[in-house]
Order: C-alpha cells, then sequence, then structure tokens
C-alpha cells in the first residue's frame, strides 16, 4: 500500500509540475524512485494513475468534510464548518486541490465513473440528512439539497481556484471566516424568503 502511494504522489507532482500531456510513465517511476515492474503492478497506464489519483482526492475532500459536519453541534457550525474544512484541506493539499480543480479529463474518468458516483452519492445522501435534520428543528430552510450545496461550496471553490493561481492576497484562514459567515447569512436570508 506505502507503495501505491508514494507512485500516486509521484505522478501528482509530476502532473502539477509538467502538466498531464508532458507528464510520462518515466518521469513518474523516476520520481517515485520504482521500476517499471513495480509501477505497472499497481498502475496499468498513466490513464489508470490519473482515474485513481482523482478518485483518492476526492475520496480524501470529501472525508474531511463529513468529519467536520459530524462534529458540529449546530446547523450554524456545520455550515461553517463545511467552509473551514474544504479550505484548512486546500491549504494543507494545494496540489490535490489544484488537481481536482483544474485537471478533471472525462475521457480518463470512464473506468471509475462508477465508483466514482458511488462516492459522490454517499456524500449527497449523508449531506440530505444532516440538512432534513436541521429542516425538521426549524434550523435551516427547506431547500433542495443541490441549491443549498451551490451556497455553501461554490464560493469556496471559486476562493480555492483564486488561491491556488496566487490571485489573491487574501489568506484561506480570512477566507474561510468571512466565507463561513457569507453561507450562514445566505441560508437565513433563504430561510426568510422561503417563510409564507
Amino acid at each position: 500500500m506505502a507503495r501505491r502511494e508514494e507512485i500516486l504522489g509521484a505522478a501528482l507532482q509530476c502532473f502539477h509540475e509538467l502538466g498531464y500531456e508532458g507528464t510520462t510513465v518515466a518521469d513518474i517511476k523516476a520520481r517515485a524512485k520504482v521500476s517499471t515492474g513495480s509501477l505497472y503492478h499497481h498502475f496499468t497506464s498513466k490513464e489508470q494513475l490519473f482515474a485513481e489519483l482523482y478518485l483518492d482526492s476526492i475520496r480524501e475532500t470529501q472525508a474531511t468534510s463529513l468529519r467536520a459536519l459530524r462534529r458540529a453541534k449546530s446547523s450554524e457550525q456545520g455550515v461553517r464548518a463545511l467552509v473551514a474544512s474544504y479550505l484548512r484541506w486546500v491549504h494543507r493539499e494545494p496540489e490535490k486541490a489544484a488537481f481536482l480543480l483544474t485537471m478533471r479529463r472525462a475521457e480518463f474518468m470512464e473506468e471509475v465513473e462508477e465508483e466514482l458516483e458511488a462516492m459522490n452519492q454517499e456524500l449527497r445522501t449523508t449531506l440530505a440528512e444532516w440538512i432534513d435534520q436541521h429542516v425538521r428543528t426549524g434550523e435551516l430552510p427547506l431547500a433542495r439539497t443541490d441549491l443549498l450545496m451551490a451556497l455553501l461550496v461554490g464560493p469556496s471553490e471559486d476562493f480555492a481556484r483564486r488561491w491556488l493561481r496566487g490571485r489573491t492576497t487574501t489568506s484561506l484562514r480570512e477566507a474561510a471566516e468571512l466565507l463561513g459567515e457569507a453561507a450562514w447569512n445566505a441560508l437565513r436570508a433563504l430561510a426568510k424568503h422561503s417563510e409564507p
């Protein structure tokens, strides 16, 4: 398992520095310091490496978000925690974040599409259950999960793209605080708008 992670880490660095097209299997093998046999024991191609790296990165960011959500004691804490945990992950894993936000290549995802959809469905289900619980207590407005997620996730992802490209001087910590506040205020406004 450790060797697989070393290869994925080397692939991530190569994709980040050289781009997908510029990266060769030889580049990844040299960066990981593994033999050809060892690399092909874990991955059949550069395309599979790319897809597995994408899945692993999605799995990691989703797990981070769900842990933060489960620790929250209220809907407000949960909203703020979702925003903050994502931006902390971006700060901790900038190469993975850049990979997810800028390099998705649909042609390589076919092999893992079912697994990716299952992961996304599990996330949607967990979030929908959490939202539903807080809708029943009146803390959150009755709204579709996709709309709530756009409010919660969209601004953070947009900011992360800017931060990763060096197009902002705002720190991720400050952004987490301000965007968490904005997300909570947006949900409260939505609740007022939803009132009869």
